[in-house]
């Protein structure tokens, strides 16, 4: 399995060019994620940082933890997902029109990584917005969240989704994990894997005939 800490900074960094060169006109495209644009699915993905930064700075807690990042995304998308998209708007409302949202995301991103470096050893509980989870088990979900969204970001602006290895691993071992199994042996590759098993595209019926009854499951999170 892929280290989360070191996949979701490189991951990190590797969105770093694509968000400074972007347009003011950029920054309000469309993404397949509705009704967020580009600027607001970035503030999403950004807020993971913050997050991160806040929950290792509370008090240590001595307890077992609730999820794991498996079970963090076994969750009603349409009870959470009003909830993300309302916080995602205000979150960017609330910044100046011409915010520099590329320089805030390595700011911020770099205190939060720096803080998880210091922390990983320990790997403690902390309390995030679905439940406790381990740090570890956490970078493992901001990997689906930075890997998938920066692929968001990449294809609203016409460009390839071009992910690191190392997060789109880091990013499918969730999705794995969701669907109980490993579809590479079948000749699925992470890349694809990545984009049916979070909705953006649907199974072909090549793909429903291989799978069979492991179809239904998709998609696996949303």
């Amino acid at each position: 399995m892929t280290e989360p800490l070191d996949a979701l900074d490189t991951e990190v960094a590797r969105a770093q060019p694509t968000l400074a060169g972007m347009s003011p006109e950029d920054w309000l495209l469309p993404t397949r994620c509705p009704p967020m644009n580009v600027r607001e699915l970035t503030v999403h993905a950004l807020r993971g940082a913050y997050r991160i930064t806040e929950f290792l700075a509370d008090p240590r807690r001595d307890e077992e933890p609730q999820k794991d990042a498996v079970t963090y995304f076994r969750y009603d998308p349409v009870a959470v997902g009003a909830g993300v998209v309302s916080r995602a708007r205000q979150e960017s409302d609330a910044r100046a029109a011409d915010a520099d949202l590329a320089g805030e995301w390595e700011v911020a991103w770099k205190a939060a990584l720096t803080a998880a470096r210091e922390a990983i050893e320990e790997n403690p509980v902390v309390a995030s917005p679905l439940g406790t989870i381990r740090l570890r088990e956490y970078l493992r979900t901001r990997c689906v969240e930075v890997t998938v969204h920066m692929m968001d970001v990449r294809q609203a602006l016409g460009r390839d989704s071009d992910p690191s290895r190392d997060g789109l691993e880091a990013a499918c071992d969730v999705l794995r994990g969701l669907l109980g199994t490993d579809l590479r042996p079948l000749g699925m590759t992470d890349d694809r894997f990545a984009l049916v098993g979070t909705g953006r595209e649907n199974l072909t019926t090549a793909e429903r005939e291989m799978l069979g009854p492991l179809s239904d499951s998709f998609p696996l999170l949303q």
